[in-house]
Parts: structure tokens; sequence; C-alpha cells
């Protein structure tokens, strides 16, 4: 009897001994704390050390967007420093499977996702909450924005890496405080909205909008939506669209003053007939969250300018000159075609370069300004818009809607060009917009000084930023590997008394400082410009070969076209029109 007794002893103490090297062996885990919680979370013991070396890797997402390289760097030496370790930090392309895991940000380990899942459950997911916890093998860290992860990474490493390690797995969640306010659509809580905009030619007014009304919901509710493209995502439950998206339930509005909220069950649609009325249904839809509940009856078409009554146009840009190019005649108060010698210059293969008013190939018509670049026995042709004798500006923002010319041989843009209203003595400005060599894939921006009379006797030469240092800055490249010829697009030009910016389809990509320089402020501060819109063909100046366009470059892409063209000032005592 005391022998069976004796063997049935040392089978438990055997027992108890394998539960005590925990589950699987590979991180020592407690057998009395394994498993889960009712969340998912490993209860686990977190050990970090083994036989002297680290059990975890640091993993990042390969195309981080919080910086993500950054943060598991510093992880990386907080717990070489701590615990004596060497350890590896690598991206999430290696596979994970089965493996102990410090996860920095959104990797594509279904955990890291489980994990922002398990944080809106417990916390809300509003837009700084952050989460740290312990899911299989994987330590997650994650969060919605670069600051909170951040905060995540430096909590993480104060208060959990011990050379101990850390008992019963790790299950924190940082909830925001704040005195936020929930607001409804049609009952559903806004924080399940993505805002879905055109992926081209969007308006940067409307991009301005957009921006507020997120920071006004973030404000509001602490929750952070989304921002779509709409090619980019496909059409969701419930989202926020602004302007003509593919969504197929949009409103498309063609009275260029109208604007459109339009709320219809789990989506809401902000619209105009024009940039700035689509600025401004964004901008009214805001004060509907102050309601709290939203809902279909909010459904409301306005007016611009009767809505424009209750806003600081010191403040708020308001088209001042502009053309829609409707109707099937050019309207020659506000514009000229250049033709003869105008802007003209020597031309390829023996031939002239020049400027044409034939009607033929610069018109009017279905609601677009149209130049066709095009050959005969004289030279190339291609063709100029002008208001120089119509207006000068200064300061203010100009927009426009635009397919582009594709072909070597081509070359378009719209520029500007200083008058003599302003001040300036020792140089005169030029100003390219949208300027596209031949090479439909780019466009460009760019600032050139031209000395005057005056300056040329100072020993002053033309100045640009064609240098080192804002070469590349200045080229911006069609996102998705297309031409600018494909479709429209929208380029955007704001100008104040620090900064000249450029815009393409409703985004900023380039931003140059005209305040530091002296003959930067006299050819860019004190000056007032004008408008040319211009489409040439077959220069001898600009290395663009017309011998090797292609029968089809003829054919489809040898034209600019613009849909329509808008100067927006504000009434702030700053920015002026001069009417001639």
């Amino acid at each position: 009897m005391k022998k069976a007794i004796s063997l049935l002893l040392a089978f438990v103490l055997a027992i108890g001994l394998l539960a005590g090297c925990g589950g699987d062996g590979d991180n020592g885990d407690s057998g009395a704390n394994a498993g889960t919680n009712a969340n998912g979370i490993s209860v686990a013991d977190v050990i970090f050390i083994k036989n002297g070396e680290s059990v975890y890797n640091i993993v990042r997402p390969a195309e981080g967007k919080m910086d993500e390289a950054t943060k598991s760097s510093y992880i990386f030496k907080q717990l070489k420093n701590k615990l004596g370790v060497n350890l590896k930090n690598e991206s999430d392309e290696k596979d994970g499977t089965d493996k102990y895991e410090i996860l920095v940000g959104s990797t594509n380990r279904p955990e890291s996702k489980q994990a922002l899942d398990h944080l809106k459950t417990k916390a809300s997911g509003r837009y700084n909450d952050y989460v740290i916890c312990t899911i299989g093998k994987k330590i997650v860290i994650n969060a919605y924005n670069a600051e909170s992860l951040e905060a995540a990474c430096k909590y993480f490493v104060e208060n959990y890496v011990k050379p101990e390690g850390v008992k019963g797995g790790i299950d924190y969640v940082y909830a925001t405080e704040g005195n936020f306010k929930d607001v409804t659509v049609n009952g559903t809580n806004i924080s399940s909205f993505s805002v879905i905009r055109p992926h081209f030619n969007g308006s940067y007014l409307a991009q301005v909008e957009i921006d507020k009304m997120i920071e006004a919901v973030y404000q509001t509710t602490g929750y952070m939506l989304p921002l779509e493209h709409d090619t980019y995502v496909e059409e969701g439950t419930y989202e926020i669209v602004v302007g003509n998206t593919n969504r197929k339930d949009g409103k498309k509005i063609t009275d260029y003053d109208a604007y459109d909220i339009t709320v219809s069950g789990n989506k809401i649609y902000l619209n105009g007939g024009s940039a700035h009325a689509t600025a401004m249904a964004v901008s009214e839809f805001v004060k509907h969250l102050g309601k709290g509940a939203i809902t279909d009856a909010d459904t409301v078409t306005g007016s611009y300018e009767t809505a424009m009554a209750n806003y600081d146009r010191a403040t708020t840009y308001y088209p001042v000159y502009y053309d829609n190019f409707d109707g099937d005649t050019i309207d020659t108060t506000k514009w000229r075609l250049m033709k003869g010698t105008e802007f003209g210059r020597a031309g390829q293969n023996g031939k002239y370069s020049g400027m044409t008013d034939d009607p033929t190939y610069v018109f009017q018509r279905d609601g677009n300004f149209w130049i066709y670049g095009h050959e005969n026995d004289e030279g190339y042709w291609g063709g100029t818009l002008t208001n120089s004798h119509t207006m000068a500006f200064q300061y203010g923002y100009v927009e426009h809607s635009v397919i582009c010319p594709d072909g070597d041989g081509f070359w378009s843009l719209l520029w500007f060009s200083s008058t003599s209203d302003g001040t300036n003595q020792f140089y005169k400005a030029e100003i390219d917009l949208n300027e596209c060599f031949g090479n439909g894939h780019a466009t460009q921006a760019n600032c050139h000084k031209w000395p005057t009379a005056l300056g040329k006797e100072a020993g002053l030469e033309h100045e640009s930023l064609d240098g080192k240092t804002y070469g590349a800055a200045k080229k911006y490249y069609h996102p998705d590997g297309g031409t600018w010829a494909d479709e429209y697009h929208t380029f955007g030009f704001l100008w104040d008394e620090t900064q000249m910016t450029f815009t393409a389809d409703g985004d900023i990509w380039f931003s140059y400082d005209i305040s530091q320089k002296e003959y930067d402020i006299d050819a860019f501060v004190n000056t007032y410009l004008y408008m040319k819109l211009s489409f040439s063909v077959g220069r001898d100046n600009n290395n663009l070969l017309v011998n090797n366009l292609t029968d089809e470059e003829w054919q489809n892409s040898s034209k600019l076209v613009c849909d329509w063209l808008y100067l927006y000032q504000l009434d702030n005592g700053k920015q002026t029109l001069l009417l001639k």
C-alpha cells in the first residue's frame, strides 16, 4: 500500500512539474496562468529572456504610416539596455507564424488588427486611445496615430520591460479623457463613418473644408474619421461622400451656385455645382454636428451666395474672377487669344512654332476651352489664352480643371507674369503652375525672376527654382502611373505675402517661401500678376523632339482642354484685383 501511495505522489509531482514548465515550453509560460481572458487576450506570463537570450523580436510594418521604424528602434534600444539582450528589429515582410514578436503599429499580422478591435470594444476607439496587449505569442502595441503610438511605446517600456517579465500577460488600454459628445447619423455613431473624396479633379478649397470637418468631429466626439480616395477603397456601409466621386448614388449638381447636403440612411453626400459650392456644402454640414443626432430630415439644397452672407470674407476665399467656358464664344471682356508673332519662337525642322486663333483649333465648346496642337507647311501651332489687358491681381488662390497634352514636342501650362502695377524694381515674376514638358506623367511648378532694365544695369540675371535644392521638390508625378492627359485634373496656385503654394487634385505638393530673400520679395511680393493658359508645339528651345511624336499622340493627346478657371481672394485689405 505504501509503495502504491508513493508511486501516486511521484506521478502527481511529475504532472505538477510539467505544468510549471508552461504550455509549449518556448517562453516558459506559467501553466497556472496559461489561456486567454474573455476578450481573447493571453494571460500567460510574459518572459523576455530565456537562457540569456531575447525570446522576442520586434516587428514593424514595411510601409508604416505612423513612423513605426523610429518607434521600433526606440523599443529595440530600451530592451537592449534594460534587459542586456540582443534582438532583431525587422519589418513584417518576414513570416511571423508561431514566433514570439513585439508588434509595433499596424503590421500585417492579424494580431495587430485584433488589438485595435479590442481597443475599440474596451475604450470606444477614440483617436488618442492606444492598446498594449498579449495575443498568443505576440505583444501588440497599437494606436490610431503616431503621437499615441509613441505614448504607447513609452508606456510599454516604462511599465512592462523588466528582467523578471510580466505575470499574467498584458491587457492595457488607454482611453482618451475629455468632455466628448456622441454624434449619430440615423442612429449610427459617426465613428463608424469614413470620409470619401474624389481621387482626381478634387478642389483644394473642398479639401480644406474636409480637414476642418474631420477636426470638428474629433473635437466634438474624440473620433478621427478616416479620409479615403474613392478609387482606392470599395464602397463601404457608412460614408460621408464629398464631391463628384464614383459612388453610384451621389448627386451631380449642375448649378454653379447650388450646394447640396443629402442624408440618406448610412450615407451622407456633400456636393456643389462648383469647387466653392462643394466646399460650402462641407462647411454647412459641420453645423449639424452640434445637434448630436443627424437624420434624413437634415437633407437640404442651398445657395452658395446666400450662405456666404454668414461667413467672414476676410478669412473665406470668394470667387472674384472666373470663367466656366459655357457657350460657344470666348468672353472677350476677360480673354484674348495670342496670334501672329506673339509668343512665337523658332521651331524644329526649320519651321516656326507659334500661336493661332484659328477657330478650327482654338475654340470654346461644350463647356470647355480647347486648344488643339497641329502642324502645317508653315509651322507648328498651339494657342494661348491671356487676360493681360483686362486684369491684374495680387494674392489669392487660382484653380483650374484641365486635361493636359502628352507627347514629346508638346509643352503646356497655366502661368502668371508680372504687370506694371506693382512696386517691384529689379525683377519681374513668372510663375509656372502645371507645366508639362512633353512627358504627361509629370508636371511641375516654378518661380522665375527675370531682371528688369534696372536689374540688368545692376548685373542681375535670371533666377528660378531649377537648382539642386528645388529640382525634385517641385516636380509632381501622376500618382497611379498614368498621365495628366488621361482625364481632368485640378491644379491650383495659392499666393500670399509669405508663400507661393501649388496644389494638384486638392492636395499641396510644393510650396516656396517668398519672404526671406530681398530679391524674392521684390519679384514675388511687390508685384501684380496676370494669367496665360498655353499649349505650344515643336519649339526649338525646350529640347522636346517633335519628331518623336507618334500618330496616336497627334490624334489623341495633342490637346489642352480647360473646364473652368477661378481666382478666389480674401477681402482682408491685402489681396487686390484690378480690372482694366
